[in-house]
């Protein structure tokens, strides 16, 4: 059943809402702009049984794809049963909840997708096309067509919906795409700035804010990408080899023997000379390169799939911030060889998962490492390349060596997940 917010129901999407929390406000400013990847609210619903009920009936309709004089039937069951008084006209209350959660999950479900690595590469373009809203606005219709890199600073803040009762969309498109449509990669819309009140009927006052000119306050952020950069692990100066390990008696019971036979290593890749950056390259332009492996921008994180299908959120935090990061980089990688890090991310030789002991904590944490070995060209020493991956940190290595295989070897530590065959 197709429904008006623009498409049938998607898991990204369903998963984007799933993953919010119910939280009980008094008015639509007590939480603001990114807030809503992480919260589900209805404006005055402050009992958490009648906001779970309330969330519930919403989840319905994005699930299941139900329209809004569904949802509003189930809207009415709700407010019966609670006996809450709610502000606003029936109609109007209805189709601002129902509508803003359908279009906002939707949208961040597309972002999910569009931040596939692989996707970006044969479509790296974003189109900005304006919806049929009864009453659009100027700017958004001077925005239809704005066809920019999808890594481009702009979309940060651009990203529909850009307004109550917004139904614009941003679109993928391929050099393809963009010549069947006529469309040209242009610059980035100029951005005027503007300061707003809002608040002025809440509880807790009226407070200014500041937006770009033609979008609402609240909406000047694209959805769910704070989400993804929660996720994003933190740098661990640490070497990979110093991880330490928990007892064999505590890794067989959680399931993980702590090793066993498995054959050689396969061989060592060849790789160009191109491969490594220029000896003299700075942390940030070798960091920015790494993350575009990805699809992640130095603003927008991305989700990576690996070879055996887990997620990884890599972004810029995983380098530290603008102010700290470049000392840390340098401290624990080789930034001309972090491109040799990202291909044993994306293509590895071997993955491992065992655990690992955290005293501090009194707990063992599971931990997958990326093991690869190349040969590149014009280099005597084959490179290997490490990275190790926590819940919430990485450690990482890119070296040459004498003899990668035995260096990897030691290193070859708890359940084999995964293995190159070609």
């Amino acid at each position: 059943m197709a429904v008006s917010h623009g498409s049938l129901p998607f898991q990204e999407q369903i998963d984007y809402f799933r993953g919010k929390v119910d939280l009980p406000t008094r008015s639509w400013t007590d939480i603001y702009n990114a807030q809503h990847d992480h919260a589900f609210v209805v404006a005055g619903a402050v009992k958490r049984d009648l906001l779970a009920d309330l969330r519930g009936a919403v989840e319905k309709s994005i699930a299941s794809g139900t329209t809004l004089e569904q949802f509003r039937k189930d809207f009415d069951k709700v407010v019966g049963q609670h006996g809450w008084q709610y502000n606003g006209e029936r109609g109007w209350r209805t189709n601002v909840i129902w509508e803003t959660n359908l279009r906002q999950s939707y949208n961040a479900g597309r972002d999910a997708q569009m931040a596939d690595p692989e996707l970006r590469k044969r479509r790296p373009y974003g189109v900005y096309r304006h919806g049929d809203s009864a009453h659009p606005r100027p700017q958004h219709l001077a925005w239809n067509g704005v066809t920019l890199p999808l890594d481009d600073p702009w979309w940060s803040t651009h990203s529909p919906q850009n307004g109550w009762g917004c139904k614009c969309k941003k679109f993928m498109a391929s050099q393809r795409d963009l010549d069947r449509m006529g469309l040209t990669v242009g610059n980035a819309p100029p951005i005027e700035w503007e300061d707003r009140v809002i608040g002025k009927n809440s509880p807790n006052g009226p407070r200014t804010v500041r937006v770009p000119k033609g979008i609402d306050p609240g909406f000047e952020y694209a959805p769910g990408q704070s989400r993804l950069t929660n996720y994003v692990p933190q740098l661990s100066v640490k070497h990979p080899l110093s991880a330490p390990s928990v007892g064999s008696a505590t890794v067989a019971a959680a399931g993980l023997p702590n090793r066993k036979p498995t054959g050689p290593l396969p061989e060592p890749r060849q790789m160009p000379a191109k491969v490594l950056l220029p000896a003299r390259v700075t942390q940030q332009k070798a960091i920015t390169q790494f993350l575009g492996e990805f699809g992640a921008t130095d603003t927008a994180p991305a989700l990576f799939r690996d070879v055996t299908g887990d997620p990884i959120v890599i972004g810029r935090g995983m380098f530290g911030d603008a102010k700290t990061g470049a000392k840390t980089v340098a401290q624990a990688l080789n930034a001309p060889e972090l491109p040799l890090l990202a291909e044993a991310i994306k293509a590895p030789d071997e993955i491992w998962a065992r655990l690992e002991w955290l005293p501090d904590q009194g707990k063992a944490v599971l931990r997958r490492r990326y093991l690869a070995h190349f040969q590149v060209k014009g280099k005597a020493e084959p490179a290997v390349a490490v990275f190790d991956q926590g819940a919430e940190d990485w450690a990482g290595v890119t070296d040459f060596v004498d003899d990668s295989e035995q260096y990897l070897e030691a290193l070859r530590l708890g359940v084999l997940l995964y293995r190159r065959t070609k």
